[in-house]
């Protein structure tokens, strides 16, 4: 007998700009036989109300169609000694992957998505977030719109989890905002930046030279073993400059090449650090207490947009990496870097 018994169908407009994909039935969608009826299905109707969109509207489907056991996903996967040669789908879980018997639900899925051709797929916790990226890190990868071969992709909390944790609520509704947004258009809009990297000596001046002119500046540090290992300034959004003094591609960790040319570029730092232009941090106490340890002179340091966006949303984490999946269209930028094995202070 196998596991796949599919008891709910998919349901919406079959045009729909937005395709909703959650985990899997449970009791009240079992018996009713339509997906998101259920609590978490009605507190997800509550959280659309509130993010400006409507429940139909959207195209309404499940990762399955088959109800779990318990409502317990995992009574659906299985170790790796227990696929068949040939499984070659990723983990669901560390060490648990889809039931081979359930893989004519992914099929299902996948012909949904080909049909309506939406312009963004939500997907609604970890497991339907693992079914179109391949993983279900849904911590990392919530809020931050993703490219897959059915279209656009943005993943968010899947709404039971407000039946335990009612401070996931404001979150997940930050996301179906911008989900109202994203929905609109099929492509993923990003802005283009600009971001010197490397710089010489030369190129820090003629940044210094018109930052010090600027209306506003960015200013951003990362620290290793108790020090700056590099610090960043913008003062136009499309423009940054990095500037490193720890480089871990050379043999003795230092990016500039002679004590006399740091100073140097230290010195320009300073200059415009010291600049009556006003600076912009991110949880600045904790880069002013470096900067002033290393002697540097910051004046003029009037906003922080941690604090500003807690004085607003007081109900919001307020990480740098989440007010970037809220504000910004920014890949998740934190997945994108390596770390090695001497991890950085902050």
């Amino acid at each position: 007998m196998t596991l796949y018994n599919p008891c709910t169908r998919s349901v919406g407009p079959k045009n729909a700009k937005m395709v909703a994909i959650g985990e899997a039935p449970g009791e009240q969608e079992e018996r009713v036989g339509i997906p998101f009826i259920g609590p978490s299905g009605q507190r997800f109707d509550e959280m659309l109300e509130s993010a400006g969109l409507h429940r139909r509207d959207a195209y309404l489907t499940n990762l399955l169609q088959t109800r779990p056991p318990g409502n317990k996903l995992d009574e659906f996967l299985v170790s790796r000694r227990d696929l068949p040669a040939g499984y070659n789908l990723p983990a669901v879980r560390q060490g648990r992957y889809l039931h081979p018997e359930l893989l004519p639900e992914l099929e299902r899925l996948y012909l949904e998505l080909e049909t309506v051709k939406p312009n963004l797929i939500l997907c609604c916790g970890g497991p339907a977030t693992w079914a179109l990226l391949g993983s279900s890190a849904i911590t990392k990868l919530r809020g931050a719109v993703h490219s897959s071969r059915f279209g656009k992709v943005l993943p968010t909390l899947h709404p039971a989890t407000t039946l335990y944790d009612y401070s996931n609520r404001p979150i997940i509704v930050a996301d179906l905002m911008k989900a109202r947004h994203e929905r609109d258009f099929s492509e993923i809009r990003r802005p283009r930046r600009l971001i010197l990297v490397d710089p010489t000596l030369a190129e820090i001046r003629a940044f210094v030279n018109t930052a010090v002119l600027a209306p506003w500046l960015s200013v951003d540090i990362e620290t290793r073993g108790g020090q700056i290992s590099s610090i960043g300034f913008s003062c136009d959004i499309s423009r940054a400059i990095t500037i490193p003094f720890w480089d871990p591609r050379k043999e003795d960790r230092n990016y500039w090449p002679s004590l006399s040319e740091e100073v140097q570029v230290r010195k320009e730092i300073n200059l415009l650090l010291s600049s009556s232009v006003p600076k912009l941090f991110q949880n600045g106490l904790y880069d002013l207490q470096y900067l002033l340890r290393e002697k540097y002179t910051p004046r003029n340091c009037t906003d922080d947009t941690m604090i500003m966006h807690h004085s607003m949303y007081p109900e919001l984490p307020k990480g740098l990496g989440f007010m970037g999946s809220v504000y910004t269209s920014e890949s998740a930028w934190k997945l994108m870097r390596h770390e090695d094995t001497n991890k950085r202070d902050e």
